[in-house]
């Protein structure tokens, strides 16, 4: 075997050298630029503080006010229904013939009003109908897709209009089945919220009420005529509605456990915080507090009668409440779902809560009305 030179094995030992040398400098550098300071833990109130400020606070006024249904053709002309006992048979029989349909009475569900933005206060409002047709409807009318179907909204002070918005796109709407008590007509989802409402028009003081409406199209395409459905104007809510907690519905704030968000507990499977927990909402508030919420949870997809009061307990405790009870000051961790919850066998899961305002003490102790359900996908740790 022919063996290397001294000088040559010098320089060989020198490039050797020198390629480690290059190699453990560029990979200093590439970790030192690709190493990025780890994120700051949030604590749970830190956390949930930043969903209420994300989420803003929320009050829902039911309303579940029956309100006329009115029909119009294309220039604005009431059409007169006198709809006979036949059952309708054709989606055209009354495209060709509207005085057979029928329209209405809908119903006024209700109103989510929400301040955000607490700086500046501003306000958003949900407004939630069910609207009863034998028309089919749809989202713009067939002929002239840029008249769509709308919500309509303005608030008054007395008698004088301050602000309105009479052309907002509705975000919701669903064909939900037929009037279980009249074949033929349809029963639909309208739902449409208007934002960004300066706190100038909804101060105490600067209103008096808030009235709502509704339009939405038939899919009556040609040869037929374009036919649409309008609600009267009808008062939401005034100032005085919603003074009392079990008149309406608080919102609470739910951190479900998932893998980017683990519990401080294998024992729990989130948290959540009460309706004006510390934080939230300040400047925003302008509700007296309810006293707490009873916050109910069941798989999604089961019957109501699953549902369950969850189990909670306050951070640094070992003790788990039964009664479903979140206090609007606190904030608490929710015990593993599948230790009181029918079917919560696998996870991740979808579950459903829904809640209800608490006022009162004893004998004179009140509850408002359920929420909307609200699901959320939990892991288990």
């Amino acid at each position: 075997m022919k063996t290397l030179s001294p000088l040559c094995a010098v320089h060989i030992r020198n490039f050797l050298t020198f390629l480690l040398f290059v190699f453990l400098t560029g990979s200093c550098q590439r970790d030192l630029k690709d190493a990025t300071a780890p994120a700051p833990k949030e604590s749970l109130s830190e956390k949930l503080i930043r969903l209420i400020k994300e989420q803003g606070h929320t009050v829902y006024i039911p309303v579940n006010k029956s309100v006329p249904g009115i029909l119009m053709d294309a220039q604005g002309n009431e059409i007169k229904t006198s709809r006979t006992a036949r059952i309708l048979t054709t989606p055209d029989e009354i495209c060709d013939d509207p005085s057979l349909a029928v329209v209405g009475p809908h119903t006024l569900n209700g109103v989510n009003h929400t301040l955000y933005d607490c700086q500046n206060i501003k306000h958003s409002l949900t407004v939630d109908w069910t609207i009863r047709s034998s028309f089919d409807l749809v989202n713009a009318n067939p002929a002239t897709p840029s008249q769509i179907s709308k919500g309509r909204l303005r608030i008054k002070s007395g008698t004088t209009v301050t602000f309105q918005d009479l052309s907002i796109p509705l975000t919701t709407l669903t064909y939900t089945g037929n009037d279980p008590n009249e074949p033929g007509v349809k029963l639909y989802h309208l739902v449409y919220t208007k934002n960004n409402i300066d706190h100038q028009y909804l101060a105490p003081g600067a209103f008096t009420s808030i009235e709502v409406s509704a339009v939405a199209y038939s899919d009556c395409a040609n040869p037929y005529p374009t036919y649409l459905i309008t609600t009267s104007y009808v008062t939401a809510f005034a100032p005085s509605i919603g003074l009392n907690p079990c008149e309406r519905v608080d919102q609470v704030y739910i951190n479900p456990a998932t893998a980017q968000s683990p519990p401080p507990s294998v024992n729990d499977c989130g948290s959540i915080a009460g309706s004006y927990v510390v934080g939230s909402p300040g400047p925003c508030q302008n509700n007296t507090p309810n006293m707490a919420s009873q916050v109910q949870v069941k798989k999604t997809g089961d019957p109501d009668a699953n549902y369950r009061n969850i189990q909670t307990k306050s951070p640094g405790t070992t003790t788990y409440t039964t009664d479903g009870y979140v206090y609007y000051w606190e904030i608490r961790y929710i015990k593993q779902l599948q230790d009181y919850v029918p079917n919560a066998t696998t996870f991740p899961a979808s579950f459903t809560f829904r809640w209800r305002n608490v006022d009162g003490t004893g004998a004179n102790t009140c509850f408002g009305p359920w929420s909307n359900p609200v699901t959320y996908t939990i892991s288990d740790f």
